[in-house]
């Protein structure tokens, strides 16, 4: 489970930023939406960023997943001899170029807290430690190593034997992991495996269409899903159309395996069951149709989600998702909210970036599980937590409206609209 993770001179956000799923002991409402680690250590189910377009909420969401995406490349890429990442940093002054980016990250895996970081200079590795309760299994500086756990390391020459195969564009963390680390490839296996990112655009229901067509329980699950959302689908079904994909002339090359899957994914069409009614509105049959075709956008995004949905709530994980609503329904929000607060989940975690006021509701979130992102008038991003926030030095009480005062501007981050130049911008369109 996720407890929290920092980013620093990456996209908009110039100076570190923290965002944390660790629950305030202050705090004392809506108890269920956490989930205790510890006597006094609790985390949170879920969370919801908030914040005007092009305010940074996406690029926070991009942090964690460079993490993640970086120990899934960091090797390859070396071997391959890339350097992605130079352009990481804050771009809107003339300092920060000239500045590290850094990133860490904390979370729970088999009952042991741990923190990794590493920070990034024009492609290069420049620093990266990884910390298991309190334990230093190995600090690094560029390319060296200045500090280990002889648990991890029986001697020196293993260490330099297994860090001498790690580039200065390469984290010493996957080499280890392909060197049959056992700590290590557990970590990346977590991180790699158990974060999971989605888009609000429904645009990508494979994951949805392969437990469907592999698993009849998973099916009823995601019906069960669309039943209490009211989607009016009666069953699901897959159709499999036959493909081939031919050489173009007399070329042997290889087809690019991503290709291949792209199009078996879109010969792979999901179907969805409506009755059919009659002039008194009896149901006399029932008629499946292709959900590209036929349904709407917001069916097609839930469904998009539902798949992963059931995997996390089910595994455990922490579900990511960019725009949740932006083609769903405030209502449909919500209840996918309230599916991860729910008081019998132990281990899965929900972190959403919405415009969906309706959301912002002290029945549904606490104080904690509500995030603000605004720029300031450098564009330089920042992010404080609701219950952190201060209105003329009062912190925000937990009987207060928040989605009301959240669009009355009083805790920031919403875009200011100049209702006085609407009129001149009208008749400037018209050529006025």
């Amino acid at each position: 489970m996720l407890i929290e993770f920092k980013a620093k001179n990456f996209t908009s956000f110039k100076n570190e930023v923290t965002f944390s799923m660790v629950s305030s002991e202050k705090l004392q409402e809506l108890l269920n939406n956490r989930i205790k680690i510890e006597a006094d250590f609790h985390l949170l189910k879920s969370a919801s960023i908030f914040g005007a377009n092009a305010s940074g909420k996406t690029n926070l969401l991009h942090a964690l997943g460079f993490i993640t995406e970086f120990l899934r490349r960091s090797m390859l890429d070396s071997q391959e001899g890339k350097r992605n990442f130079k352009n990481l940093t804050f771009s809107l002054d003339n300092a920060s170029k000239d500045n590290p980016t850094e990133f860490e990250i904390s979370f729970l895996m088999k009952e042991q807290i741990v923190t990794y970081s590493f920070s990034l200079f024009q492609g290069d590795v420049i620093s990266e430690s990884l910390i298991i309760d309190d334990n230093l299994i190995f600090i690094r500086n560029s390319d060296k190593i200045l500090d280990y756990s002889s648990d991890i390391f029986k001697t020196e020459d293993e260490l330099n034997l297994k860090f001498g195969l790690t580039n200065s564009n390469s984290l010493f963390l996957t080499v280890l992991s392909v060197t049959n680390t056992k700590i290590a490839e557990e970590i990346i296996e977590y991180l790699t495996e158990n974060i999971i990112f989605l888009s609000g655009d429904g645009k990508n229901a494979k994951f949805t269409k392969n437990i469907i067509k592999e698993n009849d329980s998973y099916k009823s699950k995601v019906l069960d899903l669309l039943k209490v959302a009211d989607f009016n689908i009666t069953d699901l079904d897959i159709k499999q159309h036959k493909f081939k994909i031919e050489p173009f002339g007399d070329s042997n090359l290889e087809i690019p395996k991503e290709i291949v899957e792209e199009a078996r994914d879109e010969a792979t069409r999901l179907l969805s069951k409506h009755n059919i009614y009659d002039s008194e509105g009896m149901i006399v049959d029932n008629k499946l149709f292709d959900v590209e075709g036929f349904e709407s956008s917001g069916t097609r995004v839930f469904l998009s989600l539902a798949g992963p949905i059931i995997n996390v709530l089910e595994k455990g994980g922490i579900l990511v998702i960019d725009e949740a609503d932006a083609l769903l329904h405030p209502l449909v929000t919500k209840y996918l909210i309230e599916l991860f607060n729910d008081i019998e989940n132990t281990h899965s975690q929900l972190i959403i970036t919405s415009h969906n006021s309706n959301i912002l509701d002290q029945e549904l979130l606490r104080r904690d599980q509500i995030w603000f992102v605004e720029k300031d008038e450098l564009e330089i991003s920042h992010l404080t937590a609701l219950s952190e926030y201060k209105f003329n030095g009062a912190i925000v009480r937990s009987d207060e409206r928040y989605a009301k005062n959240y669009l009355k501007g009083k805790y920031g981050a919403i875009p200011y609209v100049r209702n006085d130049m609407v009129h001149k911008i009208f008749k400037t369109i018209l050529g006025d």
